[in-house]
């Protein structure tokens, strides 16, 4: 049975970081994933919903970070993209430091979208402490020059989706990723937007949801058996 609970963490200027912490049963897994959500790409979206049941289905414990970085956080709007990024990575390092003490996971995994990929990728997957941590990218934020320099000097295993229609999409820096990261699986999504979603047709955007959740599930699945090696 699922097991949830609440909890929090300090992070900048001395703010809560809540967070929801949920295991798909009543002992700890050896597995964790981390997830860090959009500015309004919340929980209960199509693609953090069903990445939450993927990994649950893993017997994953698993982290919803629930920042607040959406409109009425005007401080946080006014910012540069690499101080915004700055500010995400202290709160995100700040609930990751405490779970982990509590507890420490023989694997770990980061899930992103849109903004909440850019802690991931400026801060945690350039901290050696989880240098063998896999990451997930959803509609990374590629236009930031500071994510896309971190993303090249990544070395961890990374899923990256993203679609061509995306504002983010940056077709010179996925040719350079192709061409020099095999450590990234990339999955572009023609005609895709920011939600991965192909305009209105339902059908096409059901097919794409379809799609990348499979994708990502045989690369989840891949990463757990080479932990197990």
């Amino acid at each position: 049975m699922v097991q949830i609970s609440a909890g929090h963490a300090i992070g900048r200027n001395s703010q809560d970081v809540r967070y929801t912490y949920i295991q798909p049963g009543e002992a700890r897994s050896r597995t964790i994933c981390f997830f860090c959500p959009g500015s309004s790409y919340l929980f209960d979206k199509p693609y953090l919903h069903y990445s939450t049941m993927l990994m649950l289905s893993h017997h994953s414990d698993i982290v919803h970070i629930e920042y607040a970085y959406g409109k009425d956080n005007v401080p946080f709007g006014e910012l540069s993209m690499s101080e915004r990024s700055e500010w995400m990575q202290e709160d995100v390092q700040a609930v990751v430091r405490k779970v982990l003490a509590e507890h420490p996971y023989e694997q770990i995994f980061f899930l992103g979208k849109s903004i909440g990929t850019m802690p991931i990728v400026d801060g945690l997957l350039q901290d050696s402490a989880h240098e063998k941590a896999a990451a997930i990218l959803l509609t990374p934020i590629l236009t930031s020059d500071l994510l896309a320099t971190n993303l090249l000097k990544t070395k961890q295993p990374v899923y990256l989706a993203i679609g061509t229609e995306d504002h983010f999409y940056r077709e010179p820096l996925m040719e350079k990723l192709r061409e020099t990261k095999p450590n990234l699986h990339l999955e572009i999504v023609p005609n895709a937007n920011h939600a991965l979603e192909i305009g209105l047709d339902l059908r096409a955007s059901l097919s794409t949801l379809t799609a990348v959740m499979e994708e990502m599930d045989r690369f989840v699945t891949r990463q757990l058996q080479l932990g197990q090696s």
